[in-house]
């Protein structure tokens, strides 16, 4: 009888305790975040290692107790690379609210005695002496005992081995540790192996493309001594000649089994020579818009391009022809010609031009390039509604142009990072047999920067000055600088940022200042990002004229759809100054970003 009064009274109890049911749908978004123990690290560090963080205003953090438990392994791992080889986690607490939506989580950390570098040596080295090979090593006698750099320190010395030929050599760091001294010892056992050169380079996958094109881009040759950076960058060259789906090189054994030779191997795959490209798009200010394209990237396989285009808008139509040769006189200057016909319906008149431009330049560097370009352009402008300008003047145009751009963007068309840098300078003039003299200078500079994973800070800024050489005084319409617009100041419309003349149309000017402040660009939902957007400048008449009150200031808010075809584009510009008859936003379409 008194067993079954327990078990009445355990049922009561058991009934009247509160149940808490984690589904595993919901959500428990992390409202705090804190450490206790850590002296080595601040917070900050240490919740940068953890998936599991503070929530903020533009990222909300979520609890889950399967990540959690990797996040504090994490924290190990983090103070053990550091030295701290005795570190744990003493204990941790996660309070989680009555209704199961927000949590507070403290852990606590016991980071234990520092081990510190006692000694740091290599064995086994006759190629290389000790001083050049301990160099390699960023580990440091005395300073804390890093197992991330023990284990970079084992790689940079295996690659300065294959850098030089030596693929099989081998090194192994043999560590030991002194518990009551907290201190560690680290030697590099090496075992070189022989030096390699390089034997037969075969080529396979060529169809169209001749050899001497695959050749002219290798960086290496018989008889070298194998260094694995010129394998990589020639790797690299092939394939950014577009001519290929894919390019591998390695070396094998020798085919004339020779012990202290390699044979190079080449694989690829080519790519179709021809194209044929039909695109259709729609902007706000282009409205309706198409493009038909006939391309040969491999003429006779020799790498030249070819290729005709014709493009047709409501402001503009017209038919490019281009050619290409990538290696002029077998060197590495590069040679393109492109002529056009187009005519372009702008704001205040109508402009027809036909002109040819040859262009020659040649990689400076990774990411820095210069080119030297010739135009020749007849022009002819028609419906000229802009008062006080020369009516009966059509520009003929002859000019040299010197650019040299740095572009370290990791992405042309949708960057995260890197910066792109472009200074060009135009010379035309009588001596060229043109009909007017003038000297034209631009700057455009881009920068990235991503935050992290959803978030990008992109800003622009581009400065334009053109002047008159000589005794011909007047800018033709057509070579004037404009702004305003999609691509530029975006609460205004096409142009229509600068000086107008009575009828408001724009007159266009001899110094253009356009800065795009600042632009955030922030994933939002699968395919959909947003963007918030400064942007500032103005066109004026004369150089002269010039002044920081001048600027014209829009803001912003934008939408992106990453689709199939591109980067849909959706932006709303306010005009923070509106003056006359200015419309106070506007709002433009477009493919691509805006910079």
């Amino acid at each position: 009888m008194q067993m079954i009064k327990y078990i009445a009274v355990l049922i009561i109890f058991i009934n009247c305790m509160p149940i808490v049911v984690y589904s595993k749908s919901a959500k428990i978004k992390v409202h705090q975040l804190s450490f206790e123990g850590n002296n080595a690290f601040p917070d900050e560090r240490l919740e940068r290692l953890m998936l599991t963080r503070n929530s903020h205003f533009l990222a909300n953090s979520y609890y889950y107790p399967e990540v959690f438990s990797d996040d504090l392994d994490n924290l190990i791992i983090f103070y053990q690379q550091n030295g701290y080889l005795d570190a744990k986690i003493s204990d941790y607490n996660v309070n989680i609210d009555s209704i199961n939506t927000s949590c507070k989580i403290k852990v606590f950390i016991d980071e234990g005695p520092l081990t510190s570098v006692g000694g740091i040596a290599v064995f086994g080295n006759n190629v290389f002496g000790d001083s050049i090979l301990l160099a390699k090593v960023k580990l440091e006698k005395n300073g804390p005992f890093k197992r991330n750099l023990i284990q970079e320190g084992q790689i940079e010395i295996l690659s300065h081995y294959a850098e030089n030929g030596y693929l099989d050599a081998s090194v192994k760091p043999d560590i030991k540790i002194n518990t009551e001294t907290h201190t560690g010892y680290v030697d590099y056992v090496i075992t070189e192996n022989p030096q390699y050169s390089i034997g037969n380079i075969t080529i396979e996958g060529l169809n169209k493309t001749k050899p001497r094109v695959v050749q002219r881009e290798l960086l290496f040759n018989r008889g070298d001594t194998i260094q694995y950076s010129r394998l990589l960058e020639s790797q690299k060259q092939l394939y950014l000649t577009g001519l290929f789906q894919s390019v591998f090189i390695r070396p094998e054994a020798s085919r004339d089994g020779i012990a202290t030779s390699k044979d190079i191997l080449i694989e690829l795959k080519e790519n179709l020579s021809g194209e044929f490209n039909f695109t259709v798009g729609y902007g706000s200010e282009n409205r309706a818009r198409t493009r038909l394209e006939i391309n040969n990237n491999n003429l006779a396989g020799t790498a030249r391009k070819a290729g005709i285009a014709v493009q047709a808008s409501f402001l503009r139509r017209a038919i490019e022809a281009s050619f290409t040769e990538p290696r002029l006189l077998k060197t590495r200057w590069r040679f393109d010609i492109n002529s056009m016909f187009e005519f372009v319906e702008q704001p205040g008149f109508d402009v027809s031009r036909l002109f040819s431009r040859l262009t020659i330049g040649r990689p400076l560097s990774k990411y820095t390039y210069f080119n030297m370009s010739f135009r020749f352009e007849d022009a002819k402008l028609r419906h000229i509604e802009v008062i006080d300008t020369l009516k009966n003047f059509d520009p003929k145009v002859r000019s040299f142009t010197l650019s040299i751009s740095h572009d370290s963007r990791d992405n042309y068309f949708d960057p995260r990072r890197g910066i792109f840098l472009e200074w060009t300078n135009e010379f035309a003039g009588a001596f060229l047999n043109g009909n007017n003299s003038f000297a034209r200078s631009k700057i455009i500079s881009k920068y990235f920067y991503e935050i992290n994973n959803k978030t990008i800070v992109a800003s622009a800024f581009e400065i334009g000055w053109i002047g008159h050489l000589g005794s011909f005084e007047e800018i033709p319409l057509s070579e004037r600088f404009y702004t305003g617009g999609t691509s530029s100041i975006r609460g205004f419309k096409y142009q229509l940022v600068g000086p107008l003349d009575q009828n408001e149309n724009p007159i266009g000017g001899k110094l253009k200042v356009v800065w795009n402040i600042l632009e955030i660009r922030r994933a939002l939902y699968k395919l959909f990002s947003g963007v918030l957007f400064i942007d500032a400048g103005n066109v004026w008449s004369k150089v002269k004229d010039f002044n920081i009150s001048g600027f014209r200031i829009s803001s912003g808010v934008g939408l992106r759809l990453g689709s199939p075809i591109g980067i849909l584009r959706l932006d709303y510009g306010i005009n923070i100054d509106r003056r006359g008859n200015e419309p106070r936003s506007i709002l433009h379409f477009n493919m691509g970003h805006t910079f």
